[in-house]
């Protein structure tokens, strides 16, 4: 048997309000409105709604049940029309984004934090994951926007959609204390007996670091250890005398990690870091006030910034 949601909206109304005409003026319609749906209603049931001798209008049994549940689908309906409003205005839904593991750590963690107190209504799910994998994972739809270095993106994905948000330098990195932080514009020959931290094969972040140190002119930097877990590898620089190179985003401001940056202008270019989208696929609200806030949040950012220690980009740190 179909019975008009409609009807049963108008009808917990008239029960809550105890009189047609005060009902009628709660929805906007008129008396006589009002009688003939309930006498279709209860064609359609086969049974009165209301007591027929009472005053104010007391409701039968199957009136109060059916009441009950024009009540509950007035307020399914208002949830959702909100929720869609809460949508259509970027306040609602899921928000999954990709990053690589160092650029998780700090930078998108505090700006989703300040997104979401803004934005208590949805949910954001970070993943972190290298090249490779989040391309996949974005072109497979699973997911809505990556932060990451420009050069994940060929110039021939066309696909793909690149809002740059700031560049960052990559720097030789160890304990705070450590011998090689206290030099002066350190020679290649200072760090000839120095053990380094590596990175995931998976990461473009090894190939950068052995490729900078080369062209520094460190030939052969032995290195000891290797991990796709950045907690891992800032872990294990803290508990030694170390080194890695790192982009200095992954720092905490002012060595707040136990952490320092050398005196070292590694001959490479800042990365470029932006907000990579699908080209083809329109921005939601969401999504494209997501980018805006990291835009706001990481506008004139520099390496110096992050990293609280001098950082400098010279081809030749000997000149």
């Amino acid at each position: 048997m179909y019975i008009d949601p409609r009807h049963l909206e108008q009808l917990a109304v008239i029960v809550d309000s105890g009189t047609l005409q005060r009902a009628a003026a709660r929805l906007g319609t008129s008396q006589p409105a009002l009688s003939r749906m309930i006498a279709t209603l209860e064609a359609r049931i086969g049974a009165p709604l209301f007591e027929r001798t009472s005053r104010p209008m007391r409701p039968t049994a199957i009136g109060v049940e059916l009441s009950g549940q024009g009540r509950a689908i007035r307020t399914a309906r208002l949830r959702a029309s909100e929720a869609a409003d809460l949508n259509a205005r970027g306040f609602f839904g899921v928000l999954k984004i990709g990053a690589p593991p160092f650029l998780c750590r700090n930078l998108m963690s505090e700006a989703i934090a300040s997104f979401l107190r803004a934005r208590p209504n949805i949910r954001i799910d970070l993943i972190p994951d290298y090249h490779a994998g989040l391309m996949e994972r974005i072109r497979a739809n699973q997911l809505d926007i990556i932060v990451g270095p420009s050069k994940f993106v060929d110039q021939g994905d066309t696909d793909l959609r690149l809002d740059p948000l700031f560049s960052d330098a990559i720097v030789v990195v160890g304990r705070a204390g450590h011998p090689v932080m206290r030099l002066a514009r350190p020679r290649p020959a200072d760090l000839e007996g120095v053990t380094w931290v590596g990175h995931s094969q998976r990461s473009a972040l090894l190939s950068d670091m052995e490729t900078a140190l080369r062209l520094w002119g460190l030939r052969r930097p032995r290195i000891a250890f290797q991990s796709e877990s950045a907690e891992a590898v800032l872990e294990l620089l803290r508990e030694t005398d170390f080194l890695t190179v790192l982009p200095s985003y992954a720092l905490r401001p002012g060595g707040g990690d136990g952490l320092a940056v050398a005196d070292i202008a590694l001959p490479a270019r800042p990365h470029a870091i932006s907000a990579i989208t699908l080209a083809e696929r329109s921005a939601s609200r969401l999504v494209a006030d997501f980018r805006d806030h990291l835009r706001r949040r990481l506008a004139g950012r520099s390496a110096d910034k992050a990293a609280g220690a001098p950082v400098r980009s010279s081809p030749d740190p000997h000149p």
